[in-house]
């Protein structure tokens, strides 16, 4: 595959990420996604491994705790508690949540809804 076809298959994820969010589906997988971008599981692997510099799962779980940012920081969802804001990006577990969120952001989802508490 080119240096081109790569950047273009970037592109299209990017886009999918950001228009359709196909990562908060909790049964998202690698070969789910390709086949979204037509192209085979280990294309896509490669390129999110060589140009992202991440695997799969890391990419997924950016996006995931991306999301539960925005959702914690906005005063409309301070009545959900943090489980159901894991279960809404795509955990299903809140350990596993925890673990992506404090990776991604150095604090833990309570703490860092707490900078937004007025």
């Amino acid at each position: 595959m080119s240096e081109d076809q790569e950047l273009i298959i970037l592109k299209n994820l990017h886009k999918i990420f950001l228009e359709e969010k196909p990562y908060l589906d909790n049964t998202l997988s690698l070969p789910k996604l390709a086949g979204r971008l037509k192209i085979s599981t280990h294309h896509l692997s490669q390129i999110i491994n060589d140009k992202l510099d991440q695997s799969f799962f890391e990419l997924i779980a950016f996006w995931r705790v991306r999301e539960a940012q925005e959702m914690l920081g906005k005063a409309e969802n301070q009545h959900l508690k943090i489980e159901e804001i894991a279960e809404k990006v795509g955990y299903n577990s809140k350990s596993a949540f925890n673990t992506a969120f404090k990776k991604h952001t150095q604090m833990t989802p309570a703490a860092y809804r707490k900078q937004f508490e007025g």
